[in-house]
């Protein structure tokens, strides 16, 4: 399978500033994204499952649009223990302040609590180009590692058997040479 590291070309996911209606009310658009190809992130392949399903709400809040992006995806990917394949569903919830002046504001309150990125957007643009924000909220969200249960035993260190499986027989009486230090002072 095939391996992307940005957003595929035909992912077009936007918010027309016109139906944002300017009361506040929430706006909301929801997309399915098909993707056919592997995300390569953490140094290991996320393979999608299903198509990744992506939510906008937007509103307007003092004269600037607030945007939500949800996006929810399961990929499978190998355990980190005993390499066995692993369904994960990610779930993604982040907020943009889209500035209309195409300037960032100096003071902004909505911001200052770190939780919502400010950006600044054309005021003669028609359209919020959201792919990026939702290719954001995916690989914030994709885990380091995913374990296929908490009581997974991993593979045998010596001979790389299962062990959820059964018991492989390798004796564990040779320890590790460079803890023999540990193991004598024990004694």
């Amino acid at each position: 399978m095939n391996t992307v590291s940005l957003p595929p070309d035909e992912w077009r996911c936007g918010i027309l500033i016109s139906r944002v209606p300017k009361d506040g009310t929430a706006y909301s658009e929801s997309f399915s994204l098909p993707l056919d190809a592997a995300i390569s992130h953490w140094g290991q392949e996320y393979i999608p499952a299903e198509p990744i399903h992506a939510d906008i709400e937007a509103s307007y809040v003092n004269e600037r649009i607030l945007a939500r992006v949800i996006c929810r995806a399961e990929f499978t990917l190998p355990c980190s223990r005993c390499l066995a394949e692993t369904r994960v569903a990610i779930f993604g919830d982040l907020r943009y302040l889209f500035t209309l002046s195409g300037e960032a504001p100096e003071d902004d309150d909505e911001a200052d609590d770190g939780d919502v990125d400010v950006i600044p957007v054309d005021a003669f643009e028609s359209e919020i180009e959201m792919t990026p924000y939702i290719w954001e909220a995916l690989l914030l969200n994709l885990p380091e590692r995913a374990l296929c249960s908490e009581n997974c035993k991993g593979l045998c260190h010596i001979c790389g058997y299962d062990k959820n499986i059964g018991d492989c027989g390798c004796k564990e009486d040779n320890p590790d040479p460079r803890l023999a230090v540990l193991r004598d002072l024990m004694e």
